[in-house]
């Protein structure tokens, strides 16, 4: 199992003296979405670190499922403090998320210089999918008029394509508050702070230089591609890579064309972490590797 925020902590901190750990080549820190849990990122974690990536999901109390929202300038300080604590342990630091995940990576990436690479899933800018319900933007109004006892609740297609997964999805949030798909519901705080987040990663995206990658879905129910368009065109990155999904919706790491997508993120850092990062080479060394079948996946919390 990949470590969480939790699990790593004392090492981080209780290193005294002289004792120094060896420096390792890379961490990939994974960031799921609002409100959601490690399930979101489905075999990504454990695909990395099988071959031969350390790979870190953290704990965000106020972002993640499982905690009250925070504001979302604290989503940012925890990730900050957490680089901080790893940075003495790795040669480079790569962030990756899916979804407000992304989002988060994003803005983190926008305020430091030692982010080596980042990964981008399903980044969401603007709230624009075509299952987006037409009163989303009304919702932002009752938060403003002081209106925020309210959640907004999940519904189908739940951000995958895959029917099989819809309807298991449907049948675990009749008794579960958390699936692979995130929360079943969101509350007014998470949106509003996420709003935030959003319009900060936009206005600062020509600070980002680093490599990037990005994924997204053509057919994303909840943003449209112009979040990733917006990414492509404002970033200052001269490595930026994009791969165009088409049989898939917003949660890309579980659904249709999952091994496409876990396969790209353990190219991209595979490449990140090599002398020759040039893209004439990009596949040439590269065979896709096979996942576990969807009744062989762990799909419960427990």
């Amino acid at each position: 199992m990949y470590p969480t925020t939790t699990q790593i902590k004392s090492s981080a901190i209780n290193m005294t003296g002289n004792t120094q750990t060896p420096i390792k080549p890379s961490l990939t820190i994974l960031i799921p979405g609002l409100n959601g849990s490690g399930l979101e990122l489905g075999q990504l974690p454990r695909f990395l670190e099988k071959n031969g990536h350390d790979v870190l999901v953290p704990d965000l109390d106020g972002f993640l499922f499982g905690t009250p929202a925070d504001n979302f300038h604290t989503w940012l300080s925890q990730l900050h403090f957490l680089i901080d604590s790893m940075a003495g342990k790795y040669a480079s630091i790569h962030l990756g998320g899916i979804s407000m995940g992304a989002t988060l990576a994003l803005a983190v990436a926008s305020q430091r210089s030692d982010i080596g690479s980042i990964i981008l899933m399903s980044t969401v800018l603007k709230y624009d999918g075509w299952s987006v319900p037409w009163y989303r933007p009304l919702l932002d109004v009752l938060y403003l008029i002081g209106a925020r006892s309210w959640k907004y609740r999940e519904r189908a297609p739940f951000g995958v394509k895959n029917a099989d997964l819809q309807r298991r999805i449907a049948e675990k949030f009749k008794t579960a508050e958390v699936s692979e798909v995130g929360a079943a519901s969101i509350t007014s705080r998470h949106l509003h702070e996420a709003k935030g987040l959003m319009s900060y990663a936009k206005s600062h995206l020509d600070l980002i230089s680093n490599r990037v990658l990005i994924i997204q879905s053509v057919e994303d129910d909840t943003c449209s591609i112009w979040s990733a368009q917006e990414i492509l065109h404002n970033i200052s990155s001269e490595l930026r890579r994009v791969i165009w999904l088409g049989n898939s919706y917003h949660i890309v790491t579980i659904d249709n064309e999952r091994e496409i997508v876990l396969n790209e993120c353990l190219r991209f850092l595979d490449r990140a972490n090599a002398i020759d990062t040039g893209m004439e080479h990009y596949y040439s060394t590269h065979k896709p590797k096979l996942l576990k079948a969807r009744n062989q996946e762990r799909i419960d919390l427990g």
